[in-house]
């Protein structure tokens, strides 16, 4: 539950708003992320939701929410509006860029009607030659920070009603693990790797799921099986390696010990609760591994773990 409620953070919902078929609750370029506009969204408490929503997860141990702003969860902590980090990826409307872009710059300024209403609309002075410079920063800074401060406030809200707030606050050491960068919320195949136990070379657990002690098992199945799911982890990229740990622990958060056995059975499975992955022995071919591997875990945000 907790995966599938970040993977629709970050992907969206469907919330018939009149405008798409997924509503965003943040918009923006990865590590980027703000609160969107919306006034729907604020007027139904969106914000709060999603702040209950990463605040639980975080309590339970389930994924963080990664990609947030670095101006906003600067906001979201009461930091001065000074000293607010914002950069011009923090925007995600491209109008908005392009007219920040062109005061900051030192060419002709063009288009000044549009961006002579942009600044009226937000009670800022007309631009000109002497005042491009600090109007940039100003539109920027409302962008990104100044429209979205409802937004916050019910998303500081959300945080709080789950009990998390007392910790946030007198340990900051935990807001990065709370929203981590994009970055460091990847999955490396080491981080797998460091966890997987592997197969016994001699046991073989059949389809009926009854270890056969005394299984004719050639060892060299096994050697041969775990060796494609080694050369898989190894050449996945993150989101495939991202699924893989979904289908196989039932969310996107690597256990301590994942274990992995060779079956007798025609596709790949999974036991999430006892974080087993299963794997046919019948495998000859790599290619071919591949292939029913990748369409298992593709299955794995709507599925529970199982082909």
């Amino acid at each position: 539950m907790m995966s599938t409620v970040i993977f629709k953070l970050t992907s969206g919902f469907h919330i018939n708003l009149g405008s798409a078929a997924i509503t965003k609750i943040f918009e923006g370029e990865p590590d980027h992320l703000i609160p969107s506009v919306s006034d729907e969204l604020l007027d139904n408490n969106m914000f709060t939701v999603a702040g209950r929503m990463i605040g639980h997860s975080f309590l339970h141990c389930g994924p963080s929410f990664p990609g947030l702003s670095p101006a906003i969860i600067h906001n979201l902590f009461e930091g001065s509006l000074e000293t607010t980090p914002v950069t011009i990826q923090d925007c995600p409307d491209l109008d908005i860029r392009d007219a920040v872009k062109m005061l900051d710059g030192d060419t002709e300024l063009k288009e000044l009607d549009s961006i002579h209403q942009l600044c009226l609309s937000w009670k800022l002075p007309a631009p000109n030659a002497t005042n491009r410079k600090w109007l940039s920063k100003k539109l920027l800074l409302h962008a990104v920070v100044k429209r979205t401060r409802c937004q916050v406030n019910q998303f500081r809200r959300g945080l709080k009603e789950t009990g998390l707030w007392p910790l946030l606050i007198h340990r900051g050491d935990v807001i990065p693990i709370l929203f981590p960068r994009e970055s460091e919320a990847q999955i490396t195949p080491q981080m797998i790797f460091d966890c997987i136990i592997w197969p016994s070379s001699v046991t073989v657990i059949f389809e009926s799921y009854k270890v056969k002690d005394n299984a004719e098992c050639d060892v060299t199945d096994v050697s041969r099986v775990s060796g494609y799911l080694k050369t898989f982890i190894e050449n996945a990229s993150p989101a495939e390696l991202k699924s893989l740990i979904k289908f196989w622990t039932g969310w996107e958060v690597p256990a301590t010990e994942m274990k992995v056995e060779i079956v007798e059975a025609m596709l790949p499975t999974a036991l999430t609760c006892f974080e087993k992955l299963r794997l046919p022995r019948h495998y000859a071919a790599y290619k071919t591994f591949h292939q029913d591997l990748s369409a298992c875990i593709s299955t794995s945000h709507s599925g529970f773990g199982c082909a």
